[in-house]
């Protein structure tokens, strides 16, 4: 498994520059001035090293370099996406005191370049699935830019937050919320990421219900007694099965085929029970494939799980 990193919720400040511009602060240390696309003029983000060192002789550096600036609070000057992080830093030593990352966001934010859209029926930037209704649930997403990372994540429910953790690569979160699960959905849960690459920022959002993103997992101990093909819910899905009832698709395919193969659908059928009959009259090589869907809410199929059957043993496959 993938390191992940914790991130935090945080409060947000804004204040205006000019009537078309705005300098608001995301979290600790940083600030995004949103400016309006298409040309114009230069702005100006004004910055502090912080009130501790207002009687210090300071300087600033710009990712790692050398500027003019000098004092406890200076304005530095933002030309197109011209932009970084800017750090304080004692004369006499060197001795580093503070940083502000500055970013630059476009208004409206509905430009992006930083992430695909998905290649479905419904394309979205962001993916999002659970395995059961216990509050967990994970989004993914594919960067455009190999160096893009996430400024910070943002998932609610009713004003509720939700603690969330980033993958180590920037191309997903896990969230949780406590709840009782089997009490019934009445607010979105809304979700947004915050990627930025360069000093380029750009705000991600989706909003959802739980019940539309529950897929649940693989379908275990597949094997095959008499003539009835046998399978067994998945292994994280929720109890008592009668309240959280699924619904399966079995299919059989040729033997050196694959279920997930979407030109392959002779034969398939739904079934409630987790039983199908099968005939050992004429022994022959094939696969049985079987997947399991919430019966209620629609929400996407599971992934296939597979059972090769020869003419004499039978091989769960994955």
């Amino acid at each position: 498994m993938r390191g992940l990193l914790a991130l935090m919720v945080v409060c947000v400040a804004s204040h205006c520059v000019s009537c078309e511009e705005e300098i608001y602060s995301p979290m600790d240390k940083v600030l995004v001035l949103r400016v309006p696309q298409g040309p114009r003029n230069d702005s100006h983000v004004p910055l502090v090293c912080g009130e501790a060192y207002k009687d210090q002789d300071v300087v600033w550096r710009e990712d790692g370099r050398s500027t003019k600036l000098v004092g406890n609070q200076v304005t530095v000057t933002v030309e197109e996406m011209l932009v970084g992080n800017f750090s304080c830093h004692l004369r006499r030593d060197g001795s580093y005191l503070n940083h502000t990352l500055v970013l630059v966001q476009l208004n409206p934010d509905n430009q992006t370049v930083l992430l695909e859209k998905s290649e479905s029926s419904a394309p979205q930037h962001i993916l999002c699935s659970a395995h059961n209704y216990n509050g967990s649930f994970s989004c993914s997403w594919i960067k455009t830019r190999g160096n893009a990372a996430v400024l910070m994540v943002k998932a609610e429910r009713n004003s509720t937050a939700m603690a969330c953790e980033v993958e180590a690569d920037s191309s997903g979160v896990r969230c949780n919320e406590r709840s009782c699960m089997s009490q019934e959905e009445r607010h979105f849960i809304n979700f947004s990421v915050y990627i930025y690459n360069n000093a380029r920022l750009e705000k991600y959002s989706r909003a959802f219900f739980l019940r539309e993103i529950v897929s649940p997992g693989r379908v275990t101990n597949l094997r095959v007694e008499g003539e009835r093909f046998l399978w067994g819910e998945p292994e994280f899905w929720e109890k008592p099965g009668s309240f959280y009832q699924l619904q399966f698709e079995v299919k059989r395919v040729p033997h050196n085929a694959s279920c997930q193969d979407p030109a392959i659908k002779e034969g398939a059928q739904i079934f409630d029970d987790k039983s199908f009959p099968i005939s050992k009259k004429k022994p022959m090589k094939y696969v049985f494939c079987v997947r399991a869907q919430d019966k209620f809410t629609g929400a996407p199929w599971g992934l296939w799980s597979e059972l090769a059957v020869g003419s004499n043993q039978s091989t769960e496959r994955m």
